[in-house]
């Protein structure tokens, strides 16, 4: 679970900003998922408030951003904060998470980069609740000086191959300065600590932007048919009007796929070499995401389709794509398999940049209620963290005082700043959402002239 995330000079974010998902102490701990050892008792839900430009997508966007360095060990330059001088521009963006992950040993870890080029790593855990204890540091100067400094803690050594510091040291001098070493370590297998960070960021934290597109849905379809009753009858139950999935399959050849396949010469040559492989193999079309390709260990390979059924008045069965569905069902379908009642999503975060994206107020609210659900009552321990307009959700009898935070820019330095609305001092009974849209807690468009159409009327200046 995650308990904070911190980011500075990236995009709208100058100083450090941190999201602190934990609970606020002088509140009831009720519906707040508890820590175990560490004594922490963290937010299963988090909504962000504010103005179109406030910083909130770039918050987003900064956590996508670690996840992505993280788990394939390169991701596009991060924009620094650009509003004070020029010579801001040239420092280096830093990024941080505190969280436990699935072993129960929280850690701490981050790195600053300038460019592409890592200027600072580090890692730290707290084993059964003690004090902080320093992994490894890795840090150089300037991107002009090429040597970086290593320091291990001994607890990191003996978490490494054979228990050696000098397996440490090798990989580190091997490293090139726009590796993560934690990236590279876990993916040699080198170091149990540096697994346990790679884990929970590539499995225990999803991103969900506004345009994005889930693969886990289809991929669980055909993985496990049985789910498809299950997902049908939670759409089914939020008014969506369908009569179930279908998957189509058929059998194509090599030459088929290589000649729909949109791929670059280098990544086609890969793409071809796999599907001579005797090994089962797995991929989605990237045009449609709905589409899986599937190659047997015999060397037969489908296509394999997801498709929507509708009864017609006849009563017989007419088969939809995904595409010709609203988007409403297809923002839900990339949803759904979060409110699944599975241990797919025990110990997950989730990030959701416009939770309310082609969804109806009550669709969005009862996706909060139902995560909560999950989290806290069934003990799956998962998160949600939302970006929403939806004032709707305002309300305190769907989110505590302090899962509730807004986003504000300030007008002098351009700066994207956090408010926790447990902070504000309210009066009992207060409506929350009216007291936001009054601009009683800012986070607001202030619109200057109230957009009067005969001001911007070419016709009758």
């Amino acid at each position: 679970m995650l308990i904070n995330f911190t980011v500075s000079n990236f995009k709208s974010f100058d100083k450090e900003l941190m999201l602190n998902l934990s609970a606020a102490k002088r509140f009831s701990l009720a519906d707040t998922i508890s820590s175990g050892a560490y004594k922490i008792n963290v937010l299963p839900v988090t909504g962000i408030y504010g103005a179109n430009g406030s910083g909130k997508s770039n918050l987003v966007n900064a956590i996508d951003y670690m996840k992505r360095r993280v788990t394939a060990n390169h991701a596009p330059f991060p924009v620094p904060f650009r509003f004070d001088s020029s010579t801001k521009e040239a420092e280096p963006s830093s990024f941080s998470a505190l969280f436990i992950a699935c072993s129960n040993v929280m850690y701490h870890y981050g790195f600053s980069v300038c460019g592409n080029e890592i200027l600072e790593e580090w890692l730290s855990a707290y084993y059964e609740g003690r004090r902080e204890s320093m992994l490894f540091e890795r840090s150089r100067n300037s991107i002009e000086e090429k040597e970086f400094e290593y320091s291990f803690g001994q607890k990191f050594v003996k978490a490494s191959v054979n228990g050696r510091k000098s397996y440490l040291d090798f990989t580190a001098a091997g490293l090139k300065s726009t590796q993560l070493l934690v990236t590279e370590l876990a993916q040699k297998d080198g170091n149990d600590a540096a697994k346990d960070v790679f884990n929970w960021f590539s499995e225990n934290l999803t991103v969900i932007k506004p345009d994005a597109v889930a693969a886990a849905v289809p991929f669980a379809f055909i993985m496990n048919s049985d789910l498809t009753d299950e997902v049908s009858s939670l759409l089914q139950d939020m008014d969506f009007d369908f009569d179930g999935f279908e998957i189509a399959s058929r059998t194509v050849s090599p030459d088929y796929l290589l000649s729909q396949w949109e791929k670059d010469a280098e990544e086609l040559a890969v793409f071809k070499s796999e599907l001579e492989s005797p090994d089962e193999k797995f991929w989605f079309r990237p045009s449609n995401r709905y589409v899986m390709i599937h190659k047997s260990s015999d060397g037969t390979i489908y296509e394999k389709t997801l498709l929507l059924k509708h009864r017609r008045k006849d009563g017989s069965t007419a088969l939809l794509t995904v595409d010709e569905a609203s988007s409403g069902f297809r923002r839900m379908l990339d949803l759904v398999i979060l409110l699944l009642d599975s241990e797919m999503m025990r110990n997950t975060t989730v990030v959701i940049d416009e939770i309310e994206r082609s969804l109806h107020t009550v669709i969005s609210k009862n996706l909060v209620e139902m995560l909560r659900k999950n989290s806290v009552q069934k003990g799956l321990m998962s998160q949600l963290v939302f970006i929403t307009h939806d004032t709707n959700l305002l309300d305190l009898d769907l989110l505590r005082r302090d899962e509730i935070q807004f986003m504000e820019k300030d007008r002098e330095s351009g700066s994207s700043c956090l408010t926790n609305f447990a902070e504000f001092r309210i009066s009992p009974g207060i409506n929350v959402e009216k007291g936001y849209l009054d601009g009683r807690f800012g986070a607001i468009p202030l619109l200057h002239h109230n957009l009067d159409w005969r001001k911007y009327d070419r016709k009758n200046p």
